[in-house]
């Protein structure tokens, strides 16, 4: 007798019928009309129907519904608590990530390297060191502490939060080191300023035959910048181009044009941006913000007005960068622009950019709009008060200066060592003493700042503005620190206004060893010497500068008339 063919229940045609529905499931009203079939059918509560439904929310974006569909099943899989965990996760919402980690440990017994990936990057972007090293005994206790996935992030988790020596023990106590990982370390040392570490890490990998790709490259040239290095930086361009590592990575790119100019290096840095064909934000970033900090405040405008020639958006780097450079050219015009700029394009402003935007005003001559924009900020912060403090100062407005520093600590802000560098030069250009030396014991009696060599310079600089030259020296004398080249060359200026020859020669030996290839100390002794009618000096210390091939550098200044930026 034949064998009977098994009758196809309606049950198993309607499952089979709204697995064929997902790939279409590209809406949020197609996704909600085949969730309410299958809730019609009573199949929501299985895991392979809530799981899949989980999902297509969740690629929508539409993270309230995936919980309830998530929350709807009777019986979870990792598949499905990964599913709606990853979705919090891509969305950045890190304290919600953490809460379904910690129900699936209660709900669910086990746990796997992608929930683990999912909850140490929470904990890196919450900044929660101790959840983290929690999460890292989970970790531990599934035997997946070595796991190829979980073992970078753990390790970047670490160095991320500063605790770089469990990075290095996580380093350390995985087997398969990779790049990946050595990278990770790399970046954690970079981000605490452990260049030398850097170093070092990449000597033990040498030795024990770890082969340098692009990712461990990206750090040691970021090393190199960092500590100035530009020789070596050199070397590791021309590894790169050996190596064939560099046309395709724009990261090893981006970084080596940094590391260029933040050496000084700036012929290097251009050309090596001039040969790169995709160019992103970062990039650009980099090339305009190391032009302005090397005082090339018109080569990167230039270079800003090509950017935007290339239907690339600006972010609020690239804006404080060419805020800087107007800063430098002490273009009101130009600054205004870029302020306009941001306004018509409704880029958000944050405390970065206000900030930038009242040096940038202050130091182009406008302290009116200074305070107005300092006024518009919604929240301030030290630094943005630190700002205004300076920009008071070095327009002469002493009181408005110190009213200013007091309004700040009436909102409970707290100064830092900027502020009172900030208050002291605002003491010394209008002459007021008293208030100096007021705020000068106020740092480390009521603040506990120690103060630097910037500190010690404003009070020298204080003192020998009002003629009161044995009292600097006396002052520099008593100094718990050695003291450098600023605090001997406001010394030595205060001797040329106060025509004090012998204490200037006396002066210019202490500076001359701190500044021996500059040419700035033998024109001030010179100047000096002039004042006072001692051409036979004058030529004397002319001729030592000439033996020893210095120049000085040629004074220009720049006038803003109309459109035009004329310089001479």
């Amino acid at each position: 007798m034949p064998k009977a063919t098994p009758a196809i229940s309606s049950k198993n045609l309607s499952k089979a019928l709204f697995f064929s529905l997902f790939p279409f499931a590209k809406t949020l009203s197609l996704t909600q009309q085949i969730h309410a079939r299958i809730t019609l059918y009573g199949f929501h509560g299985y895991v392979i129907f809530g799981s899949r439904l989980t999902d297509a929310y969740v690629q929508l974006g539409s993270l309230p519904f995936a919980q309830k569909a998530f929350d709807c099943i009777t019986c979870k899989n990792i598949r499905s608590w990964n599913t709606i965990i990853s979705g919090y996760s891509n969305s950045k919402l890190f304290l919600d990530v953490l809460r379904l980690f910690s129900r699936m440990r209660r709900e669910f017994v086990g746990a796997d390297s992608f929930n683990l990936v999912f909850a140490i990057k929470a904990c890196v972007g919450l900044s929660f060191l101790k959840d983290g090293k929690s999460i890292h005994c989970t970790a531990v206790k599934f035997g997946l502490e070595g796991d190829p996935y979980v073992a970078p992030f753990l390790g970047k988790m670490y160095s991320q939060l500063g605790a770089l020596e469990d990075a290095r023990k996580v380093f350390e106590g995985f087997p398969g080191r990779n790049s990946v990982l050595c990278g990770t370390m790399m970046k954690g040392y970079l981000k605490f300023s452990k260049e030398l570490e850097v170093f070092e890490l990449f000597s033990r990998m040498k030795s024990s035959g770890f082969e340098l790709d692009a990712f461990t490259l990206e750090g040691l040239v970021q090393a190199c910048g960092n500590i100035l290095a530009g020789m070596e930086g050199k070397m590791l361009h021309a590894l790169c181009i050996k190596m064939n590592l560099i046309d395709s990575n724009i990261y090893l790119q981006t970084s080596l044009v940094d590391m260029y100019l933040k050496c000084g290096l700036l012929d290097f840095g251009l050309k090596l941006f001039e040969e790169i064909t995709e160019r992103d934000v970062v990039l650009w970033n980099s090339i305009i913000s190391g032009l302005a900090k090397n005082g090339e405040g018109l080569e990167a405008i230039a270079l800003f007005r090509q950017m935007l020639q290339q239907s690339l958006t600006p972010d609020s780097a690239t804006l404080a960068s060419i805020l800087l450079a107007c800063s430098l050219e002490g273009s009101l015009k130009q600054g205004k622009s870029i302020h306009g700029y941001m306004i018509r394009k409704r880029v958000d402003f944050d405390v970065v950019n206000y900030t930038a935007f009242i040096d940038m005003y202050a130091r182009c001559g406008s302290v009116v709009m200074a305070q107005k924009v300092f006024g518009e900020m919604p929240e301030k912060n030290v630094v943005s008060w630190s700002a205004m403090i300076n920009a008071f100062g070095i327009h002469g407005l002493c009181l408005e200066s110190l009213s200013c520093f007091d309004q700040m600590i009436s909102e409970n802000q707290v100064p830092n060592s900027i502020t009172f560098v900030s208050l002291l030069s605002a003491c010394s250009h209008s002459g007021k003493i008293a208030e100096g030396w007021k705020y000068f014991k106020a740092m480390t009696q009521d603040y506990g700042i120690v103060p630097t060599e910037e500190h010690y310079a404003c009070m020298v600089d204080l003192l020998g503005r009002a003629g009161k030259i044995d009292e600097a020296l006396s002052f520099i004398n008593s100094m718990p620190i050695k003291a450098g080249a600023s605090v001997w060359g406001a010394l030595l200026d205060a001797c040329r206004t106060h025509r004090r020859v012998e204490l200037a020669e006396k002066v210019a030996n202490k500076l001359l060893p701190l500044e021996a290839n500059k040419a700035s100390v033998y024109v001030l002794l010179s100047n000096i010497y002039a004042d006072t009618g001692g051409w036979g000096l004058v030529k004397k210390i002319r001729q030592k500068n000439h033996m020893k091939g210095l120049q000085k550098s040629v004074g220009f200044t720049r006038t803003e008339v109309g459109k035009k930026l004329d310089i001479f």
